[in-house]
């Protein structure tokens, strides 16, 4: 059997034994942190974990017309004119259907998720494995916490669908976790220990801790910054005040978005509000990414 290889991760920059043990430890002092103190489901954690959420979420998608315009060799006004022309459309159509049919928008959002997690672990592993990984992470917390998950999912589309859209959701992360489970063992046996401590690790969160510091977690401690040092890595030949500027400029952007989805979501108690505009926003931007990257992906296999 082949070993499992990641050689593209953010982690490559840092000591061996940090990248191994820096996720599975912060885990295991946030359960602690909870179990002897419960503060991990206070409104206010929620709220900083959404807004987590969206500050770490935000730069890793702040270069893709870059990347979008090397790789179709469109670098010239013109061309980059019409990728911001398609990545503005995408995002649009996602606003779109937020506003107008919000249960679609959040089933769409949640697979979106999964195939695009799923892609964090699709290096030399079974792809069946890795959509497994992508799965368990979204769906599991409904599972351990459907109360919680069903509140936001209904604040989302603004009914009780989105009750029944977690309840569904938490029944279908059984499989996954089962799934994810013989990952880890596989990476185990395959000497990838850093991916499955970090898929385990991952688990114990969703399991243990509540959904949006669970997602926090890996989002902000794994998926994000993997991806902001791959972005960093493609777009090699820009100079870093550019790199800087363009990522500054994008990030104030949809900063700005998020703002005024907050303002004009109508009348929304402020920390449900800002978890709503957190999940639309990061929804809105993933769309156009999430399209890129499974158009690269194609072109390299091609």
């Amino acid at each position: 059997m082949t070993t499992i290889l990641y050689p593209h991760f953010a982690g490559a920059t840092f000591p061996k034994m940090l990248r191994l043990f820096a996720l599975p430890v912060v885990t295991l002092l946030l359960i602690f942190i909870d179990r002897f103190w419960g503060v991990m489901g206070s409104t206010h954690v929620n709220m900083l974990a959404a807004v987590a959420i969206v500050l770490a979420g935000i730069p890793h998608g702040t270069l893709d017309v870059e990347i979008a315009a090397a790789h179709f060799g469109q670098r010239g006004f013109a061309g980059k004119a019409k990728i911001i022309a398609g990545y503005l459309g995408c995002a649009g159509a996602m606003v779109l259907l937020w506003l107008q049919l919000p249960e679609i928008a959040l089933i769409s959002f949640l697979i979106i998720s999964i195939v695009h997690f799923s892609r964090d672990w699709r290096d030399g592993v079974d792809p069946f494995l890795a959509m497994m990984v992508g799965w368990a992470l979204v769906a599991l917390p409904a599972l351990a916490s459907p109360d919680d998950v069903a509140m936001i999912f209904a604040a989302l589309t603004g009914n009780d669908n989105g009750a029944v859209i977690s309840a569904l959701l938490g029944a279908a992360s059984v499989p996954a976790t089962l799934g994810t489970l013989v990952f880890a063992y596989w990476a185990f046996r395959h000497d990838d220990k850093q991916s499955a401590l970090e898929v385990l690790a991952c688990i114990a969160a969703a399991l243990v801790l509540p959904p949006l510091v669970a997602f926090a977690i890996f989002f902000c401690g794994l998926h994000s910054p993997r991806h902001m040092a791959d972005a960093l890595r493609e777009t090699g030949d820009l100079s870093p005040l550019k790199k800087t500027a363009i990522i500054c400029a994008v990030f104030a952007l949809s900063l700005g978005l998020g703002v005024l989805m907050f303002l004009y979501q109508g009348d929304v108690p402020a920390d449900m509000g800002i978890i709503r505009t957190a999940f639309i926003l990061i929804s809105t931007l993933t769309v156009p990414h999430f399209i890129l990257e499974h158009i690269l992906s194609d072109k390299q296999r091609a």
